[in-house]
């Protein structure tokens, strides 16, 4: 499959999923993901498994789910950013929270809370809004839950506040806001709501969020002592999380129908209810869904570890430790196979100055943009390492594809960094850049070292030269091309 195909591909099932078609997408995705992994187009495979873990979770089938999930956590902590990362810890926290573990449940959704907050990602904070008000609906705190549903919707565009990009799960805090004023005894409100989200609902297959949307609708009638119908929305909810063998779904629901029986006194019914609730349980005893997430977290914690000691807090590129570790193996590979890199140092000029006249805020948005914009534009190159070599110094290594030259890469890039600027108090701090370059000499030079000094050295002739230039590593007269 090529880039094109898969791109129509990737349309369809963001359609699928979008139209709650879980199984279509379930169906689709697989082959997706692996093209996704074969093209090197991470983003796409790490929302392609996101969507898929949710999408069994939607059609209760928890142990693919949280399959998927050990997939989706091993691609995020290698190649995700922070919004990765979030949703990563959303998805997480509602499978400890399904398995019974609520303390670790919140804490997971805390540290996915934090992250949200700091980079101001609507979407992500009316998720978590909303899972944090199913764990206290669990907890009986409905006052809390109604807070936290209301804080969700209003992140989801449900009041008259518009957001650039809300979050879109209506149905959740709607669902999660119902519950809240049945434990409140608001039963108007709670109708009023409920009888919205059983007017959208279509035909089934249903839905795990609308099977939730029939249990709020139960559970209103069994507040206000309509027993029979309560009885039978629970079967009917019953009956259809049963096709998607919804274990902690159908624990809910027989929970509620046996308590339900023995009021009516109705001994046959409830006798079979009760045998079917057993088996139930035995089966959810059955599946080791805690040790699986107990061995996830350690990972977690592991590969969490790595990433942050292979970040650089201030630009979110990696430091150089990673630069140390990773290089190495990049020019072996090329040694055998003889290809040519390119390794670029690339200072930021004047940077001492830059701080002293407009202050280190100024310093630190100037070291921000050069990564970022750096990062951008290597991600059109495989095989490249970007790295915050030390305080205004930045290195690059990187594959040279067919048709180019170390020295087009390096003009090209030079163009996109010296169009950088800053605005500071109304007036345009302009910023410049030395660069030196040097070549593993199509694999015939295999040591980092080696590679670093040859870039050094021509840094250091694009700076003798009058800075803002660069300067190309030539092993006899080290005189490069200056800009």
């Amino acid at each position: 499959m090529d880039r094109e195909e898969f791109e129509e591909l990737f349309l369809t099932l963001d359609a699928l999923y979008s139209a709650n078609r879980y199984l279509e997408y379930i169906e689709l995705s697989s082959v997706a993901i692996d093209n996704a992994y074969a093209l090197g187009m991470y983003d796409q495979a790490m929302r392609l498994l996101r969507y898929r873990c949710a999408s069994y979770f939607q059609i209760g089938d928890l142990q693919f789910a949280i399959n998927v999930l050990e997939q989706y956590r091993e691609l995020t902590f290698k190649y995700g950013n922070d919004i990765d990362v979030i949703q990563y810890y959303s998805l997480a926290s509602i499978y400890w929270g399904t398995f019974g573990h609520r303390k670790k449940s919140e804490e997971l959704m805390l540290k996915g809370l934090e992250i949200a907050k700091r980079i101001e990602h609507v979407e992500s904070m009316g998720k978590i809004y909303n899972n944090l008000s199913d764990l206290e609906i669990e907890l009986g705190e409905y006052s809390k839950a109604k807070e936290f549903a209301l804080k969700s919707l209003y992140y989801c565009n449900a009041f008259e506040t518009k957001h650039v990009q809300p979050y879109t799960g209506v149905i959740h805090p709607k669902t999660n806001l119902a519950i809240a004023h049945i434990g409140l005894e608001e039963f108007q409100q709670a109708d009023g709501l409920l009888q919205e989200l059983l007017a959208n609902i279509q035909a089934p297959p249903y839905s795990k969020a609308q099977l939730e949307v029939f249990n709020a609708y139960a559970l209103l009638c069994e507040k206000q002592g309509y027993i029979g119908e309560a009885i039978d929305m629970y079967q009917k909810s019953k009956h259809y999380a049963l096709q998607n063998n919804d274990l902690s779904l159908l624990q809910t629901i027989y929970n509620s129908l046996v308590k339900l029986i023995e009021q009516q006194g109705n001994k046959i019914i409830l006798c079979a209810v009760q045998k079917e609730y057993i088996n139930i349980l035995l089966e959810i005893q059955k599946e080791n869904y805690t040790q699986v997430l107990f061995e996830m977290e350690y990972n977690d914690q592991k590969k969490e570890f790595e990433r942050t000691s292979y970040i650089d807090p201030l630009t979110n590129i990696y430091n150089r430790r990673y630069f140390d570790e990773h290089a190495e193996k990049l020019l072996e590979i090329a040694a055998s196979e003889k290809q040519q890199l390119a390794l670029l140092m690339i200072d930021l000029d004047h940077f001492k100055s830059i701080n002293d006249l407009n202050g280190h805020l100024c310093g630190d948005d100037a070291l921000v943009l050069t990564a970022t914009t750096l990062k951008k534009f290597f991600e059109q190159y495989e095989d490249s390492i970007v790295a915050r070599f030390g305080g205004d110094e930045f290195i690059v290594l990187t594959k040279i594809i067919a048709g180019e030259s170390e020295q087009t890469v390096t003009e090209n890039l030079y163009e996109e960094l010296t169009s950088l600027a800053l605005t500071v108090d109304e007036e345009v701090v302009n910023l410049e850049f030395s660069i030196g370059v040097s070549t593993n000499n199509d694999g015939r030079i295999t040591e980092v070292g080696q590679v670093i000094k040859n870039a050094d050295n021509a840094l250091y002739t694009s700076k003798r030269n009058g800075r803002n230039q660069i300067t190309i590593y030539n092993p006899y007269s080290n005189i490069g091309k200056g800009k």
